[in-house]
């Protein structure tokens, strides 16, 4: 897979989001046709993986929130639908609620 951006724990490959080690401890992989998911832990009222990754404590949410809006940008027509900005951050002010 080829690497477009990477952070401290986060790459956005050609395939998706993907967690970086030693930066990240654990194995984390999402792909691209995923980034928008709601019907999760968003509850059909936020995007899914911010609040998801909120709820793990070794995730550094700057970092993920970095790589997942960059993600988000790589990876048009990939996944269904646009993104909605004004959900984008409700979800991510959601995820600090939540940590």
């Amino acid at each position: 897979m080829a690497t477009m951006f990477e952070n401290n724990q986060w790459a956005v490959t050609d395939w998706g989001l993907q967690s970086v080690k030693p930066g990240a401890p654990y194995e984390y992989n999402i792909g691209a046709e995923r980034l928008l998911e709601m019907n999760g832990s968003g509850r059909g009222q936020f995007y899914d993986w911010p609040v998801h990754m909120a709820e793990k404590n070794w995730i550094d949410m700057a970092a993920f929130s970095e790589a997942f809006r960059k993600a988000l940008d790589l990876h048009k027509g990939k996944y269904r639908g646009s993104v909605d900005q004004k959900l984008l951050e409700a979800s991510f002010a959601e995820a600090q609620n939540r940590r």
